[in-house]
C-alpha cells in the first residue's frame, strides 16, 4: 500500500537582507532557529546574548547565517529565506522539538 503524499502550503513570507531599522518578529524567529539548529545556542545552557544575533533585523550577519545554512542543506545559496529555506529550517527545527 502506497503512503499518501501531502503537500502543505505555508503562509510565511519571504525574508531577505534589508536596511530596515525596525525589528521584525519573523526575522527574530529565523535568527533563533538558525542559532539553535547550528549548535551555536541552546536555551538549556544559557540565556540569549546579543552576540547570538537574535535582534529581528535581517542584516549582514543574518544573511551570512542563512547562506551557511543553505550551503549545509544543499539549497540554492542566495541569502533569501524563501519557501525551500523555510521548509528546510522548519524541518530541522521540528526534528529538535520531537527528539526525546
Amino acid at each position: 500500500m502506497a503512503i499518501p503524499q501531502i503537500q502543505v502550503k505555508s503562509n510565511v513570507r519571504e525574508l531577505r537582507k534589508n536596511d530596515d531599522p525596525v525589528p521584525d518578529d519573523e526575522v527574530r524567529a529565523v535568527q533563533f532557529m538558525l542559532a539553535f539548529v547550528s549548535g551555536g545556542y541552546s536555551p538549556f545552557d544559557r540565556a540569549l546574548r546579543p552576540a547570538d544575533g537574535v535582534d529581528g533585523r535581517f542584516g549582514p550577519k543574518t544573511d551570512e547565517r542563512v547562506r551557511r545554512f543553505q550551503t549545509k542543506e544543499k539549497l540554492e545559496v542566495d541569502g533569501i529565506v524563501g519557501e525551500e529555506t523555510w521548509t528546510a529550517l522548519l524541518e530541522r527545527w521540528n526534528n529538535f522539538q520531537t527528539v526525546g
